[in-house]
């Protein structure tokens, strides 16, 4: 879903999504790090409403591994299969 968020628009946020349009534009990748509750979410979903693209939302922590970030495992057929994940996908 493309993401539809309450947002202040203070001059720092304005400066900040100014360089991630720039940066997606120049075909670059973003990663935001921050400690929690800093606007991280905010800023990308504002990003992304304006650009009217979807969010796929993505929880990283201690234990996250390679396998986690790129395989998705489901049951089909009675069987356990892995699938590529949305990261993967979105790549």
């Amino acid at each position: 879903l493309v993401p539809d968020v309450l947002f202040y628009e203070i001059s720092d946020h304005r400066w900040l999504l100014r360089g991630m349009l720039r940066d997606l534009e120049l075909g670059e990748h973003l990663l935001l790090i921050g400690n929690q509750g800093v606007g991280k979410n905010k800023l990308v979903d504002k990003l992304l409403m304006l650009l009217g693209r979807e969010r796929e939302y993505v929880q990283l922590h201690r234990d996250t591994t390679v396998q986690s970030l790129t395989l998705l495992p489901s049951i089909a057929g009675g069987r356990m299969v892995y699938e590529d994940s949305p990261l993967v996908k979105a790549m």
